[in-house]
């Protein structure tokens, strides 16, 4: 599937060539944060991404809610931009791994969409046609994730580490948890405004942790530095000096983005909330369904063919283990279409589980890590 098209040459950069790659999750941008807090340190990230499947988000999707932001370079434009910028953030074009696509049809046709090694093939054709030295995977694992628990997670990531053996990819995968959407935001305008805010500084904390794990990883892999926490301070600096916001910036600008004409154009979007009933600790996310309500909204895609409402989405104020008191704000809807509108504020309200809070153990972020 690699080599059934066309294959990149970054050689001349002499820098190392390090991608990430998330398994899916509602809230997940970390991939935008990721870029420019790793680029400033040096190194390269061509970064192919891919669209929202199922409940879970997609970085294509998020970009794509940006006025004017190419998607699709062409390969004039792909070298232009690392030669600039060393990076850019793009989706599969029809000639990257081709076989990609055919064999996804034939696993939909088949009942084979969840094959493990089909799925391993299809992420990894389209890592591997980027000249990577290295990939940093995001296993994601819990309710709101593909890999509902630990072992389908480690059969998945088993399949991908072997490959990587087999190809010579270097690859670290840190297995965290998706049992609660992660930050604030869910849906790809509003998403796009959390990565802003987060590289400000105004960042929630799972945001914060898991994102500068992931870049401290990038750095290691790329031999960028030996020592974890090491790597975790050089992360900090250029995040906190404003270096890699302004990097995002540029970025997406490279990239003929307009993010004040999109800002305008997402404000007309109309609001509902939805409120506690009682008072009590928030104990539990159903985060699969948070996302088909996302969907029910517009923020994702029913079919392939559907077409998204970039400017719709759910701002979390609350998060798990938080108290909250009759009345208060726990989410913010944010629609165009009235059709669901209701619907979905009533699926959002059945997957917040309010308790007394007496036995409840926060889940652990960062739930393991394999060096490949």
């Amino acid at each position: 599937m690699r080599d059934s098209g066309k294959k990149f040459n970054f050689r001349n950069l002499q820098k190392p060539i390090i991608d990430k790659h998330s398994t899916g999750g509602v809230g997940d941008k970390l991939s935008l944060l990721l870029v420019p807090l790793v680029v400033p340190l040096g190194l390269a990230v061509p970064m192919i991404s891919g669209r929202g499947l199922g409940h879970t988000g997609g970085t294509v999707d998020k970009l794509e809610s940006i006025m004017g932001f190419d998607i699709r370079p062409s390969d004039e434009v792909f070298y232009k931009l690392m030669n600039e910028n060393n990076c850019f953030m793009a989706c599969q074009t029809e000639d990257l791994a081709p076989a990609d696509k055919k064999l996804y049809h034939i696993r939909d046709v088949t009942g084979n969409v969840e094959s493990t090694g089909l799925i391993t093939a299809s992420i990894l054709s389209k890592k591997l046609v980027e000249d990577l030295d290295g990939l940093m995977l995001d296993m994601k694992v819990g309710n709101g994730a593909f890999m509902q628990n630990f072992d389908s997670a480690r059969v998945l990531a088993e399949s991908m580490a072997n490959v990587a053996r087999i190809t010579g990819l270097k690859m670290r995968i840190l297995f965290t948890s998706m049992d609660q959407p992660l930050g604030r935001n869910a849906g790809n305008w509003l998403e796009i405004v959390e990565t802003m805010e987060s590289l400000k500084g105004n960042c929630s904390e799972d945001i914060r942790i898991l994102t500068e794990r992931l870049a401290a990883g990038m750095l290691m892999l790329g031999g960028v530095e030996s020592d974890l926490d090491e790597a975790i301070n050089k992360v900090r600096n250029v995040w906190d000096n404003q270096t890699a916001y302004n990097y995002f910036i540029k970025m997406i600008e490279s990239q003929g983005g307009d993010l004040s004409i999109s800002e305008n154009k997402y404000k007309k979007n109309d609001i509902k909330f939805v409120l506690a009933e009682k008072d009590g600790v928030i104990t539990q996310f159903d985060t699969l369904y948070i996302g088909i309500a996302g969907i029910m909204i517009g923020a994702g895609r029913k079919n392939v063919e559907d077409m998204i409402d970039y400017g719709a989405g759910l701002i979390f104020h609350k998060k798990l283990g938080e108290e909250v008191k009759k009345g208060d704000v726990l989410v913010s809807v944010y629609y165009n279409k009235i059709r669901e509108i209701y619907s979905a504020i009533d699926l959002i309200k059945q997957c917040i589980l309010i308790t007394d809070g007496k036995n409840f153990e926060m889940p652990k972020l960062i739930l393991d890590e394999w060096v490949i």
